[in-house]
């Protein structure tokens, strides 16, 4: 067991990856890492200035909103907090929020994109219980704000969310769903999960899930060796940077992957002798 207490498994391959991920259920988010080593955080705790002093998240989110506003149409701005979060995630200003996707073979294709292809490697799939993070989350809000629950039937609306925001002062890890997705996160199936607060990280405040953690919160690391057989794979599954950012630099990118993961001639040649040897079946290369 880790210091924080999740469940980890290594696996073999990337064969391997692709039976696991199917027994974990609907109620799953994933979030895909290039190295296994690291834990999830936070943009925002990556930042130099987030300790400087209690109101300054608050403060850099007021001034992107002021500024902002020189770049959106009314029909463009943002009507809640939680919709400015997203909209400062997806162009690159550093938030509590933390975006999962839905489908755990998305999660692969960011673990896999750029890493290193070495068999002394692993990359990681990050599974977090997203029904669970809820139900706990509510537990613990319904403690100082139950009256305020049971008017949204258990619902962490985008006032009840400005609270908490703004207090600072929650340590927990929660979902929260932006009124309004745009295209690059509708295509990649995002979830968001937010903190309590951004003093803490991210992987402290998961401890308020106390000994549901290692249930809650699995990692899967995979060989990084995989890599070139996990891409054309995915590939298949018209997953690729083209497909995931549907713009002219998520093409040019897809490209460059999918060329770097081509077949080698040797490769082909290997295969075609090896499939000749194991079966009278033709191949198709």
């Amino acid at each position: 067991m880790n210091q924080y207490h999740f469940s980890t498994e290594r696996l073999s391959s990337w064969n391997e990856f692709s039976q696991v991920i199917l027994q974990f259920s609907e109620r799953w988010a994933f979030r895909g890492q290039a190295n296994a080593n690291w834990v999830l955080n936070n943009a925002i705790e990556r930042t130099d200035f987030i300790r400087h002093h209690k109101g300054i998240e608050a403060q850099f989110v007021a001034e992107f909103q002021r500024g902002a506003l020189n770049y959106l149409t009314k029909d463009q701005t943002p009507g809640h907090l939680i919709e400015w979060l997203a909209l400062m995630q997806h162009h690159g200003a550093p938030t509590r929020l933390l975006d999962l996707s839905r489908s755990p073979f998305i999660a692969a294709y960011f673990a896999y994109e750029l890493a290193l292809l070495r068999d002394d490697h692993h990359v990681s799939v990050w599974c977090l219980n997203i029904d669970h993070l809820r139900s706990k989350a509510l537990e613990v809000l319904s403690q100082e704000f139950g009256e305020a629950l049971k008017e949204t039937h258990n619902r962490i609306n985008e006032k009840l969310f400005e609270l908490i925001f703004y207090q600072n002062n929650k340590s927990l890890v929660f979902p929260v769903e932006p009124f309004r997705m745009n295209r690059r996160y509708s295509l990649q199936q995002s979830v968001f999960v937010s903190t309590g607060n951004s003093e803490q990280p991210f992987m402290n405040q998961l401890y308020f899930l106390q000994e549901d953690m290692p249930k809650a919160v699995v990692k899967l690391e995979i060989p990084a060796g995989d890599k070139k057989q996990a891409m054309r794979d995915l590939l298949k599954m018209n997953l690729h940077r083209a497909s995931l950012f549907p713009d002219l630099d998520g093409y040019a990118l897809s490209m460059r992957l999918r060329y770097n993961n081509m077949k080698a001639p040797e490769e082909i040649e290997k295969e075609k002798q090896k499939k000749e040897k194991d079966s009278n079946y033709p191949y198709f290369p």
